[in-house]
C-alpha cells in the first residue's frame, strides 16, 4: 500500500512541474504561484505577469487528458471562446500557449473575489435587488456571447464570479461552449444520448440530449435566478438522474408560490424563462434581461446600485473582535466583583487579565481560519457533475 500522503505529494510534484513548464513556455514572463482550484480537466493557478506587473490566472490541461482528443479540443475551444468575447461581464483571455510537453494552457484575467455558489452557501438566498442585478448582468454577458455565435451550455453559480473590489459580475468557464450552426441557428449536442451541462441547471432540451440554441442558456440563468431569490432550486433532485428527468418532464413550482413576498411582475418573468418549450421563453437573453429590469422597476425595486463586494472574512473578523471584546470586558468585570465580594487578594486580577488577553488572538485566529476554509472550499462536486 502506498504511504498516506503519497497522492498529495505526487500532485504537488506534478504542480511544480507544470508551473515550471508554463514559466519556460512564456520566457519567464509568467511566474506561477499557488493553485486556485481545479475543474473537469484543468488546473487553475494564480500567477504574476512580470512584463505588465499584474496578477493573472493560468489554466492548464491536466496531463492525463492529453491523449483525450475531445478534452484537448474542448480546452482550446474554451480559450478561443473567452478570447472572442471581450465583454466586462466575461473573464478576459490574454494569451494561449503550449508547454514543451505539448500541454495547452491559457492566461486570463485574475478575479479576486467569490464564486456565486460560495455566496449562496453562506447566505442561502440573496436580496431581491441583488439577485435581479446579478441575473441582468449575466443576461447581458450571455447576450454578447450569443451574438458572436456562442452558447455557453454550463451556466451555473460555480461559473459566476463576484469581484471583491468592485462587485462586478463575470461569467467564466466556456469549456462546454459551442458555436451555433445549422438551420435556424441551432445545433445538436455531439454524441447520441450524451448530456452536456450541470444537472441542477440543465434546460429541458439539454436533459433530453436534443437541439439547443441561446434559449437554453436563458433557461439555466432563470434556474439560477430562481435559486438566488427563493433559496431553493426549481427541482429538488437530489441525484443527477432525478434532475435530468425533472427538467425534461416536470414543471417547476411557480416562483411566487415558493416566495410569496415576491412582486408578481418579477415572478412572471422568471417563470416564463423557465418554460419547457424554448419558443415560450423570451426570444433572447437580452430580452430576458430587459424584461427583468422592467419588472423590477414596475415593482419599485432599486437595482441601480452594484452587487455588494465580498466582505465575508472581513465581516466575520469585525464581528469576532466586537463580540470577544465585549465578552472579555464582562469576564474582567465579573472577576473584579468576585475578588471584591469574597475578599480575595487583588493580585489575582492581573493573572485573570493576562488569561483573557492571551486567549484573544487564539480565538480570533480560529474564527478567521474556519470562515476562510468554508468560503474558499474547492467546488469539486459541482465541477464533477
Amino acid at each position: 500500500m502506498a504511504p498516506q500522503g503519497s497522492a498529495a505529494s505526487n500532485n504537488e510534484q506534478m504542480g511544480d512541474r507544470l508551473a515550471a513548464e508554463i514559466e519556460e513556455a512564456t520566457g519567464g514572463d509568467i511566474v506561477v504561484g499557488h493553485r486556485l482550484g481545479d475543474g473537469r480537466t484543468g488546473l487553475v493557478y494564480v500567477a504574476d505577469q512580470l512584463s505588465l506587473d499584474r496578477k493573472v490566472a493560468v489554466k492548464i490541461l491536466l496531463p492525463r487528458h492529453l491523449r483525450d482528443s475531445k478534452a484537448v479540443v474542448r480546452f482550446k475551444r474554451e480559450a478561443r471562446a473567452m478570447a472572442g468575447c471581450p465583454h466586462p461581464g466575461i473573464v478576459s483571455v490574454f494569451n494561449v500557449g503550449e508547454t514543451k510537453s505539448g500541454i495547452p494552457f491559457f492566461v486570463m484575467e485574475y478575479i479576486e473575489g467569490e464564486a456565486l455558489d460560495a455566496r449562496l452557501r453562506r447566505k442561502t438566498k440573496l436580496t431581491l435587488p441583488e439577485a435581479v442585478r446579478i441575473t441582468a448582468a449575466l443576461a447581458d454577458a450571455l447576450s454578447y456571447a450569443h451574438q458572436r455565435g456562442l452558447i455557453h451550455r454550463d451556466v451555473k453559480p460555480a461559473n459566476v464570479l463576484i469581484e471583491k473590489r468592485t462587485g462586478r459580475i463575470l461569467l467564466t468557464d466556456f469549456g462546454l461552449a459551442k458555436l451555433i450552426s445549422g438551420k435556424g441557428g441551432t445545433m445538436t449536442i455531439t454524441g447520441q444520448g450524451q448530456i452536456i451541462g450541470t444537472p441542477p441547471y440543465l434546460s429541458p432540451e439539454q436533459a433530453e440530449s436534443g437541439t439547443v440554441d441561446s434559449r437554453s442558456d436563458q433557461y439555466s440563468l432563470a434556474a439560477m435566478a430562481y435559486e438566488m431569490i427563493s433559496g431553493s432550486r426549481p427541482f429538488p433532485g437530489p441525484d443527477p438522474q432525478d434532475y435530468v428527468r425533472q427538467h425534461a418532464e416536470d414543471t417547476p413550482p411557480c416562483l411566487l408560490r415558493v416566495e410569496p413576498s415576491l412582486p408578481t411582475e418579477v415572478s412572471r418573468v422568471i417563470d416564463r424563462a423557465l418554460m419547457k418549450e424554448p419558443g415560450a421563453r423570451f426570444a433572447s437573453a437580452e430580452a430576458f434581461g430587459e424584461a427583468l429590469r422592467s419588472a423590477a422597476s414596475s415593482a419599485g425595486l432599486d437595482i441601480s446600485g452594484r452587487v455588494a463586494p465580498w466582505r465575508g472574512h472581513e465581516l466575520r473578523m469585525v464581528q469576532a473582535t466586537a463580540i470577544y471584546a465585549g465578552v472579555s470586558w464582562g469576564l474582567l468585570e465579573a472577576t473584579s466583583w468576585i475578588i471584591e465580594t469574597f475578599g480575595l487578594p487583588m493580585q489575582l486580577r492581573q493573572p485573570a487579565l493576562w488569561i483573557v488577553v492571551a486567549a484573544f488572538p487564539v480565538v480570533l485566529g480560529l474564527t478567521w481560519y474556519v470562515s476562510k476554509s468554508r468560503a474558499a472550499a474547492p467546488q469539486r462536486r459541482e465541477a464533477a457533475s
